[in-house]
């Protein structure tokens, strides 16, 4: 889904480059910003940053948690 289309840049887009720039030990923090310059562009209206942040921020915290998201065991019903 294009999320930015002032530069035509998809979510896919957009979450790589967060992921690509958290993987660099030497890399920067995935700021819109930064990310929008690590795909060789600028922001242009700013309408996105709203829906860039979630993308940039949700995988990160994702990638900490998987284990805290996974659902409950079903309770069993007591026999009588």
């Amino acid at each position: 889904m294009i999320i930015c289309s002032c530069n035509i840049l998809s979510e896919k887009q957009l979450r790589e480059a967060a992921e690509e720039m958290r993987a660099d030990p030497n890399g920067k923090v995935p700021t819109p910003g930064a990310v929008f310059r690590h795909l060789g562009c600028r922001p242009k209206c700013g309408s996105c940053f709203p829906s860039v942040i979630d993308i940039i921020h949700k995988k990160g915290s994702e990638e900490g948690s998987e284990s805290e998201t996974e659902p409950a065991p079903a309770k069993r019903a007591a026999s009588r």
